[in-house]
């Protein structure tokens, strides 16, 4: 008769988290992004000729209704590390949209802060339909892809994550996570949204905390 054989095993790695808001929070953030003027492409590591930051007002305002969201987004990730919940001020620092076209990417790179999101307000179909049709073995194209340390070969390990996006779609992610965009070919323009977050009391927490 065979013997139970109970067993234990550690989450291991970055906590990505990936969610949906609302169509009206989405539709606000459409709006906006075609009012924006203030070009960041200096700041960013995007090969994108067409990245603005919101206004400090819009700014205020998204940060202060995606709240729910980063609460969510911190229990999950510490239940996946099995570390205390301890409270945690959250403070946006940043806040651009991309207006991505045929032939742009993103390159691998990580953000400033402690947490980043990105968020997908339009992705066109015709982008879509030319993943469907991507016969390589890498990320499809306009896909975004996460990768934590080297690849393992064989693949015994997952040292990355590959998704195809969807209008709507929200990804948060500790800002240190280095990720890439692909480029695609269709003569369409995709809408994302993304920004950085800081702990503002890091100083009142404890030090073997992070």
């Amino acid at each position: 008769m065979s013997k139970q054989i109970n067993y234990q095993f550690p989450n291991f790695g970055p906590f990505l988290f990936k969610t949906n808001l609302p169509e009206d929070l989405i539709l606000f953030l459409l709006k906006h992004a075609h009012k924006t003027k203030d070009s960041f492409n200096s700041n960013l590591a995007g090969h994108i000729d067409n990245q603005f930051k919101y206004s400090d007002e819009i700014k205020k305002w998204f940060y202060s209704n995606i709240g729910p969201y980063f609460n969510v987004y911190r229990k999950a990730h510490c239940e996946y590390h099995g570390i205390e919940n301890l409270p945690i001020e959250l403070e946006g620092a940043h806040l651009w949209v991309n207006f991505m076209q045929a032939g742009e990417y993103n390159p691998p790179h990580t953000h400033f802060g402690d947490y980043s999101f990105v968020i997908y307000l339009d992705v066109p179909k015709e982008i879509e339909e030319e993943a469907n049709e991507f016969q390589g073995s890498d990320v499809k194209p306009g896909g975004i892809k996460f990768i934590f340390t080297q690849e393992a070969r064989p693949k015994w390990a997952s040292t990355e994550h590959r998704f195809f996006p969807k209008t709507g779609e929200m990804f948060i992610f500790p800002a240190l996570l280095q990720h890439h965009v692909a480029p695609f070919k269709s003569n369409v323009t995709r809408i994302s949204v993304s920004g950085n977050l800081m702990i503002k009391n890091r100083s009142e927490l404890p030090d073997n905390y992070f």
